[in-house]
């Protein structure tokens, strides 16, 4: 029985683990997007495309999908993915929440 709870364990780790990695990478991505130059000022380009990823790679490995995407006034764009994790156990939520930051690119004077 310990046996089968510590493989349970090891498993579930890894699920938050791989869910973590795909928040991060949909909200790197979504920096990418929107600090491009001359780039959709609402970001709503940046959203899509973190969105669209998580669609194709995600599965069900991140449920509940929350981005948002935000830039300051000295043009730092940030980018947050939150989501829960699949879990193994019913009825325990396993929230993640990643966050990218990048500045606007803007061209030399």
């Amino acid at each position: 029985m310990t046996m089968l709870l510590i493989i349970l364990a090891v498993v579930q780790v890894a699920l938050l683990f791989y869910a973590g990695q795909l928040a991060l990478t949909a909200a790197q991505d979504a920096v990418r997007v929107g600090r491009l130059y001359e780039a959709d000022p609402t970001l709503n380009a940046a959203r899509d495309h973190a969105t669209a990823f998580l669609d194709r790679a995600a599965g069900t490995a991140l449920q509940n999908v929350i981005v948002t995407a935000d830039v300051d006034a000295a043009g730092t764009v940030r980018v947050r993915v939150e989501g829960d994790a699949l879990s193994l156990v019913p009825g325990v939520p396993l929230s993640v929440a990643r966050e990218a930051v990048g500045g606007i690119e803007r061209p030399a004077p």
